[in-house]
């Protein structure tokens, strides 16, 4: 199994290349391969690189990463199809939906131990998802705030309308729709005008 771990922490990224290749339960896996990496860019490199790749882990500190960004732009960048996932030191900084949508496989807190992270790659390089347990039992999250034209603008998405009819039924321009439109979907973490809705909706917003 070949492994790409892009670790912020230079003890991580040590801890992963000896502690973790000399776990006791690599021992009969003799095909193992760790590499790392100390940022998002270094890590497309390797991985656009690497050939076999089984399963890329990506640290959510890392500098370049600006949360699930880094995800999409490892999934746009990246010329090999392997599964994603990303790692943090909380569970709810990131919901389940969020983790579905940037397209990552699953989520590997900083507290999961050498056998549980090693198994948990396994998991994910064999097609599977891993997801923590506390984190499927996470309360929805928290209102996010929305200028009252944001909400203005989100129920026109709602109607399905054009930028043009929105901004005919609220007297603004349609760069001035665009404008709101992109910080809907900013705050939202949506990647279109639909799953915005689709956001919104999860979230309950009105």
């Amino acid at each position: 199994m070949r492994i790409l771990l892009a670790f912020e922490n230079s003890l991580s990224r040590d801890f992963a290349q000896n502690h973790l290749a000399q776990n006791h339960l690599v021992a009969a896996d003799h095909g193992l391969v760790i590499m790392t990496a100390a940022s998002l860019a270094e890590a497309l490199v390797l991985a656009n690189e690497a050939p076999g790749l089984d399963v890329v882990a990506l640290d959510l500190q890392m500098p370049d990463m600006q949360g699930l960004q880094g995800l999409r732009r490892f999934r746009r960048e990246c010329r090999h199809r392997v599964p994603v996932a990303v790692m943090d030191s909380r569970s709810d900084t990131v919901s389940i939906a969020d983790l579905t949508a940037a397209g990552a496989s699953g989520f590997l807190p900083y507290s999961l131990g050498p056998e549980a992270f090693l198994g948990a790659l396994r998991l994910l390089a064999a097609g599977e998802r891993y997801i923590p347990v506390d984190m499927m039992k996470m309360p929805p999250p928290l209102s996010i705030d929305l200028t009252r034209r944001e909400h203005d603008v989100l129920a026109g998405l709602r109607g399905g309308l054009s930028n043009r009819d929105i901004a005919r039924s609220l007297s603004l321009s349609e760069v001035t729709v665009k404008h709101h439109i992109k910080s809907l979907r900013g705050k939202l973490g949506a990647r279109n005008r639909l799953h915005a809705v689709c956001r919104a909706n999860e979230l309950q917003i009105r």
